[in-house]
């Protein structure tokens, strides 16, 4: 199958991700009504890539029913390593491929590490796979770059979106790192340059509904569709399909 025709940046009302860490999820969150399944491993990190079988499992069933995207994690100075895990991914034939920069990561290593992942793709993929470059709210005062310069150095590596996370995952969510009107400006920078825009990281039910209303393309959630743990809880139906009607009410 080729990769399915959804892109965020044209929907007319935002769209809900949630990661899954193996298939059992990912019927709960396809029963609950997500519009993305992402598919990755928090045991590992913030963005920690998933076994490939989880992968596989997931793809053969939902893919062509609901856009997935994939986690690659982070791969600080390394752009062919990154690279190869993207080739890796890409045979399972995802819709998106999400990789993270840190805080020390310059100009030079965004840019190549997201062109190298999109020419390593092309050897296993024909059909080009949206790459999605993630920054993380909590470590940007350490940066030497900002959020809106991220956005630029994301267009110039060829990336199709951008999402903001959290590094840590201590219960403090995305909106106590920024506030109100610097995610008004990213959202406003992404569409400015024409990629599609997600917010994430330990967002609430109540903080959700807030965001919704600044127009992100994506907002994307795992704590909050499995009970607030993210490494112990387990998504389900029930909690995807209340954070679904969140944004039933913002049409």
């Amino acid at each position: 199958m080729g990769i399915v025709s959804f892109s965020p940046f044209l929907a007319s009302v935002p769209v809900l991700l949630v990661s899954v860490v193996n298939l059992a999820e990912a019927n709960g969150a396809f029963e609950g009504g997500t519009d993305i399944l992402d598919i990755k491993n928090p045991a590992e990190g913030a963005l920690g890539a998933p076994r490939p079988g989880v992968i596989a499992d997931i793809c053969r069933v939902y893919k062509g029913k609901k856009p997935i995207s994939v986690a690659l994690g982070e791969f600080p100075g390394k752009p062919s390593a990154a690279a190869l895990v993207a080739m890796g991914a890409a045979q399972f034939q995802p819709d998106y491929l999400k990789i993270a920069f840190l805080a020390d990561a310059t100009r030079a290593e965004i840019v190549t590490t997201l062109q190298e992942i999109r020419q390593g793709v092309a050897y296993v993929q024909p059909e080009a796979i949206p790459v999605v470059a993630v920054a993380y709210a909590d470590t940007l005062p350490s940066a030497s770059w900002t959020l809106e310069e991220f956005t630029t150095f994301a267009q110039d590596g060829g990336a199709q979106g951008c999402l903001v996370d959290t590094w840590e995952k201590n219960g403090t969510s995305l909106p106590n790192f920024l506030s109100r009107q610097q995610i008004a400006e990213f959202i406003a920078n992404c569409h400015d340059r024409q990629l599609f825009c997600g917010l994430a990281g330990s967002l609430k039910p109540e903080e959700i509904g807030s965001l919704l209303t600044l127009g992100p393309d994506i907002i994307g959630v795992r704590s909050a569709a499995c009970g607030g743990d993210r490494l112990r809880g387990e998504v389900t139906p029930q909690r995807v399909n209340v954070l679904k009607a969140l944004f039933s009410q913002k049409k």
